[in-house]
């Protein structure tokens, strides 16, 4: 693809289009493997409106979208999540855009982000059966660990990955 892309910092009128991003991304990544159902009341929970605008208000939750040609094709949030210098992401590229290296685009500006926080360690985690989000984590991250935990009523496995800032 031929596009010119840009990251930027959320505002409100991004918030239909993360949605959109996300809903995509989603259930791409995860209908096979919690269920459609599970899926969507996820996103009726943790991307509603009035989440993401407080999410864009938080100074300390770095909210960012990557554009392709004026339209939201991913988004990232990125926060400090522990006093010892711990920070996460959450990360999602419209599948349309998957492998034209957004994601990393992404991950960079995020980086910057979680400096600023005083992060010194990124410590995330991808469901095993996510082969995309895991294919992009041991690109850039190094797999530290185990475990599982519990989405939908079901037990999932979960691999636990960690990158220095």
């Amino acid at each position: 693809m031929s596009f010119q892309t840009s990251i930027r910092s959320a505002e409100s009128m991004d918030i239909a289009a993360i949605r959109r991003v996300a809903r995509a991304a989603w259930h791409a990544v995860y209908d096979d493997i919690l269920g459609e159902e599970t899926v969507n009341e996820h996103l009726r929970e943790g991307y509603a409106p009035p989440v993401l605008e407080q999410m864009i208000e938080l100074e300390e939750v770095g909210l960012f979208v990557s554009t392709a040609d004026d339209d939201v094709v991913a988004y990232m949030s990125c926060g400090m999540t522990d006093a010892t210098g711990f920070g996460d992401l959450d990360l999602y590229v419209h599948p349309d855009y998957w492998g034209e290296g957004i994601g990393t685009e992404l991950l960079h500006r995020g980086e910057q982000h979680l400096h600023e926080l005083s992060v010194r360690k990124i410590r995330d985690e991808v469901l095993a059966e996510n082969e995309i989000g895991n294919g992009f984590y041991r690109t850039h991250f190094e797999k530290v660990g185990e475990r599982t935990t519990q989405v939908g009523g079901q037990e999932h496995p979960v691999n636990v990955y960690e990158r220095r800032l």
